[in-house]
């Protein structure tokens, strides 16, 4: 099955969170999806750590090693290594819920649309949700 969506993390020293983003990707509910990691750090301390991610045929890691590009343009060179008609964008240091992608995708779909968001919860570091 060709996959439908791309997911394209920036990654820059969130090696405490990363774990947590990759599983509530892997666990969706929604399976037809790819997964661009990109590492957007000239310190390489934590590419090893990343590049365990690779093991999964769903993940594939780029690395920026001429410089720091910020989150904004690492997703932009990530976009490059893309060819699924949709794209989704995950920070780090957040995770999914796991129908997000299938009900997305489904409204998108259903209604045509060539673009979407969806809301966001503040948590703590213990999970206690206080904001959104």
């Amino acid at each position: 099955m060709k996959n439908k969506i791309t997911i394209i993390i920036p990654y820059f020293k969130k090696k405490k969170y990363i774990d947590k983003c990759i599983k509530s990707i892997l666990s969706q509910t929604f399976k037809s999806f790819s997964i661009i990691i990109i590492y957007d750090d000239t310190d390489l301390s934590e590419l090893k750590f990343i590049e365990k991610y690779k093991k999964n045929k769903k993940i594939k890691v780029l690395v920026n090693k001429s410089k720091n590009h910020g989150a904004g343009p690492a997703r932009n060179i990530a976009l490059k290594h893309t060819k699924t008609k949709y794209i989704a964008f995950l920070d780090a240091d957040d995770y999914w819920s796991k129908n997000k992608l299938q009900h997305q995708f489904n409204l998108m779909e259903k209604n045509n649309y060539e673009i979407t968001h969806t809301n966001y919860f503040t948590i703590d570091e213990y999970g206690k949700i206080f904001g959104s």
